[in-house]
């Protein structure tokens, strides 16, 4: 058994100190491998930059040579049965949901930043000991043994795995369906306990009633409430980390709202990609870039169906889920990457630039525009009689239970098997998952089956509907290509703009120093237009999509 321990000496120094234990299996070299990048982010974190004052010991105490075989392992010579203590520090002053936060009132760490994989012990487990006595409170997704110490059945668990020590902590809980759901909230709080719990506990409720289970016999929500803005949520198999901020907003509805569809997201992560995984991330090798195109399935499900069982569960109501819906078409409406990029490109591109803006229209989003396909998905499945929901359950029942990878055709053959008219899901498929049509044309033809219509409407500022320019507070983020400024106006140009009858003059300041000045007519045609969903008529599909 590989043995953890974790200390803190001087919190506000945000390092943490860490003591690995280990018995070598065999003579010869023993691979330390620090990971690269962490489960739910597809991007190279490059943990390792963290660490200071890394050391090896054998059992008499002395000190070992070492070197680095690449930028974040380590290695050493080991003689068989021997035993070897590593020592480090690790630097953690990075708070978002994924990774690794102290001060003098928490020790909080997402295991995989922090964390050794024993590449010659990969399967064995492992102890981890927590010397975090000045903190109160220590909660963990690892099963405990005992005050101090918990257990992981090898490094994947352990690297899915936060600890949070805290001096001052909230616990709350509920059951569902016969599950227990813990919900530790760290930092001030602004809403009813049984306001929270009765919302979340019809949401959590709705999601196992459709998969007909849930994976884990208990499951922790664990909340940092931030002073300042921030929101982000993490999953992992046994629970989640969810970071929310300014905590004071959420007094407020619409704030309250969004702490819901981000919980709701990730408990949907319980089923979607903790268990339900391709096969390219079982198990995550966490050393290197591991490339996929299921990007739609395993965030674009999620974020759709993260919001669907809001409304399903009643939590949402119809108006309320659409202005959901409605903030994500306003977002994707200044977004023309699906001209130059189809879905599974961009999956395959999150390691390069997926989780920025990068340079305009390259890519596509695969959390908002995979939602507005898994949208147009699930009205054609009503429409032959089944739903994403009930293909997300056959994914269950064959690749996440048993826990087997998929190959991403192989959902998209669930998908298929659901069909009546499998042509138009194939058709679908060539152009807007593997292509590069425009999804709003399709959305707009889809959704009178749900007794709904999609409204456009001119952009309400003048320069962005009639010149196709973003801009904020003077300065110009993005120019339609084929707006007629295209070939005048740059990204960073700061603005002026005079708008007269049937032209607009545009004074403008480059970031070289120089000034320009530019007038256009008007011609009548408008760029990124707005859209919006609106309810009509009832219809037996939208009553069965909302049940």
């Amino acid at each position: 058994m590989i043995h953890y321990r974790i200390s803190c000496q001087n919190p506000v120094s945000q390092f943490v100190q860490f003591e690995l234990e280990i018995s070598s299996p065999k003579q010869g070299e023993i691979r330390l491998q620090m990971p690269a990048w962490r489960a739910g982010r597809y991007q190279l974190a490059n943990y390792a930059q963290n660490i200071r004052n890394f050391s090896v010991e054998n059992s008499a105490g002395k000190p070992l040579k070492f070197s680095k075989k690449t930028k974040d392992q380590w290695i050493f010579d080991a003689e068989k049965s021997e035993k070897y203590f590593i020592r480090y520090e690790y630097f953690a002053s990075k708070m978002d949901a994924g990774s690794a936060w102290v001060d003098d009132e928490q020790v909080y760490l997402n295991l995989v930043n922090c964390c050794f994989e024993v590449l010659e012990l990969k399967n064995d487990a492992i102890e981890l000991t927590l010397s975090l006595s000045e903190f109160a409170e220590i909660v963990s997704t690892l099963p405990q043994k005992n005050a101090e110490t918990y257990l992981a059945e090898d490094f994947q668990q352990l690297a899915d795995s936060t600890v949070l020590a805290s001096k001052n902590i909230t616990h709350w809980e509920y059951e569902a369906s016969g599950t227990r759901f813990h919900v530790w909230i760290q930092g001030q709080i602004h809403f009813e306990k049984a306001f929270f719990l009765e919302k979340f506990k019809k949401f959590t409720e709705r999601q196992i009633q459709d998969f007909g289970e849930f994976p884990e016999s208990a499951y922790h929500f664990i909340f940092q409430l931030l002073p300042y803005p921030h929101f982000h949520g993490v999953e992992h198999r046994k629970g989640t980390v969810i970071v929310f901020g300014p905590a004071e907003n959420l007094k407020n509805p619409a704030a309250f709202h969004e702490l819901l569809g981000v919980s709701s997201h990730e408990l949907y992560h319980a089923w979607n990609v903790c268990r339900i995984r391709p096969f390219e991330l079982l198990p995550y090798d966490f050393s290197q870039e591991t490339y996929t195109q299921a990007g739609w399935i395993l965030e674009g499900v999620t974020t759709y169906m993260g919001d669907l069982y809001l409304l399903k569960s009643g939590v949402y109501d119809l108006p309320a889920y659409l202005q959901e819906i409605n903030d994500l078409l306003q977002r994707e409406s200044v977004q023309e990457g699906w001209k130059n990029y189809s879905i599974l490109e961009s999956s395959h591109d999150l390691w390069l630039d997926g989780y920025q803006a990068g340079i305009p229209d390259r890519k596509v989003n695969i959390y908002s525009h995979g939602a507005l396909i898994c949208f147009c998905l699930d009205m054609l499945l009503h429409r032959d009689g089944s739903s994403l929901s009930e293909v997300m359950k056959m994914a269950w029942e064959k690749f996440g239970k048993p826990i087997k990878g998929y190959q991403e055709k192989e959902i998209w053959n669930l998908i298929l098997n659901c069909a009546k008219d499998q042509d138009s899901f194939e058709d679908f498929y060539v152009q807007y998952i593997a292509g590069k049509a425009d999804l709003f044309v399709f959305l707009k033809n889809c959704l009178p089956i749900f007794g709904l219509e999609l409204q456009r409407y001119a952009h309400p500022d003048s320069l962005t509907s009639e010149l196709g320019i973003l801009w904020q507070k003077g300065v110009v983020s993005k120019v339609h290509p084929e707006s007629p400024a295209y070939t005048s106006v740059m990204i960073g140009d700061i603005i002026d703009a005079e708008i007269g009858q049937g032209s607009i003059l545009l004074k403008i300041t480059r970031s070289n120093g120089k000034n320009r000045q530019f007038e256009f007519d008007v011609s009548g045609k408008t760029f990124y237009p707005q859209y919006k969903i609106i309810a009509g008529v009832v219809t037996e599909f939208r009553e069965k999509w909302m049940s």
